[in-house]
């Protein structure tokens, strides 16, 4: 593993040094790589008439949301991986795994990592207009820095289908990026790669029994969509929305105590006093991950990269709606990870 790191290092360094280098023009169908290597050329060059036309199907709801998507990137750095394919029904589609690196125009970088569908249709059986090798979809996550520096790149074409054979998915998904994009836009720095097709959700099906379904009742569904917020040093805060059916597609809130503390020296290490206020229904979290053989979501906040002081939950989806089941609290800066139980199995157990 740290001979593949190192080479993916040494890759990367040569990759960032030829982007710039071919950063004049470059506009080259023939290949898949070439592809995804031309559309960061074009955004590059501020071309995003040219970056478009890279897509088979608009990547964006409309071209002014999509530009806009990049009014803050000044450069983008991009190292494909091993390239794979598949042929059906007269086209050829192709699987590219894809790191970047985007920096602003203050020069702070972000990074992401993930997978390009392309699409290549038998040339024989085209009638004008000619259709060329072009981007099926995309699907990027962002990676933190110091990850990024031993990250191999993503296997692509694999992966399991989340989505459970839940209809309309995709429809649904565009309007949950709809959503994200006009209610997040205040509170989220992701919002921008949204609308340049970057942040795509993490989309996951659940099935569920409602309560008091009789016996041999099929499965409820709903589907729930996972967007990255915004990305820190040491956390990375998250979004998510829910189908569920009725109510149609909703932001989801999460219920979590709230408490004051008082610490016996300055640097809080040592805990005063710790008094429990409530709860109050937080709209992101932090570091979040769904599970899908639980159907549950857990988070762990760091209040420091050291990971001393913390905060951590998971939430049961439970007739429709996800319910706090566990939570923990670690608020002394020790340098010792020692939390404390509050709710366990959706019980309070802390006490004063």
């Amino acid at each position: 593993m740290k001979c593949i790191a190192m080479f993916l290092a040494v890759a990367w360094v040569a990759g960032a040094a030829s982007a710039r280098a071919d950063d004049t023009y470059l506009d080259d169908r023939s290949s898949p790589d070439s592809v995804v290597r031309s559309l960061y050329n074009a955004i590059n060059q501020h071309q995003y008439a040219r970056a478009w036309s890279y897509y088979g199907d608009p990547p964006a709801k409309d071209f002014e949301i999509y530009s806009k998507g990049f009014e803050n990137t000044a450069h983008v750095d991009v190292l494909t991986g091993d390239i794979s394919g598949d042929g059906a029904a007269g086209s050829t589609f192709f699987n590219v795994p894809v790191a970047i690196r985007a920096k602003d125009a203050s020069g702070k970088a972000s990074y992401f990592a993930g997978c390009y569908v392309l699409r290549q249709v038998n040339g024989a059986i085209q009638e004008p207009p000619f259709t060329p090798l072009h981007i099926q979809s995309a699907k990027l996550k962002p990676i933190k820095e110091d990850d990024f520096a031993r990250y191999s790149l993503p296997k692509c074409g694999d992966a399991p289908d989340n989505s459970g054979g839940i209809e309309n998915t995709a429809a649904t998904a565009e309007t949950a990026k709809a959503k994200f994009i006009a209610e997040a836009k205040g509170e989220c720095d992701k919002v921008a790669d949204t609308q340049a097709g970057l942040n795509e959700p993490e989309v996951y099906a659940i099935k569920y029994k409602s309560k008091g379904a009789a016996a041999g009742e099929p499965d409820n569904k709903a589907t729930l969509f996972a967007f990255s917020c915004m990305m820190a040093a040491y956390n990375e805060s998250n979004v998510f929305y829910l189908d569920a059916g009725a109510l149609g597609l909703q932001r989801v809130s999460f219920a979590a105590p709230q408490f004051d503390y008082a610490y016996a020296d300055q640097e809080n290490a040592k805990l005063k006093s710790m008094s429990f206020k409530g709860f109050a229904a937080a709209s992101e979290l932090t570091n979040a991950e769904f599970d899908p053989k639980t159907n549950s979501i857990s988070e762990f906040a760091k209040w420091r990269g050291l990971a001393d002081a913390s905060s951590s939950g998971t939430w049961v989806f439970e007739d429709g709606q996800f319910v706090l089941e566990d939570y923990a609290v670690d608020p002394t800066y020790d340098e010792k990870q020692n939390p404390m139980t509050i709710i366990k199995g959706g019980k309070l157990v802390w006490k004063p």
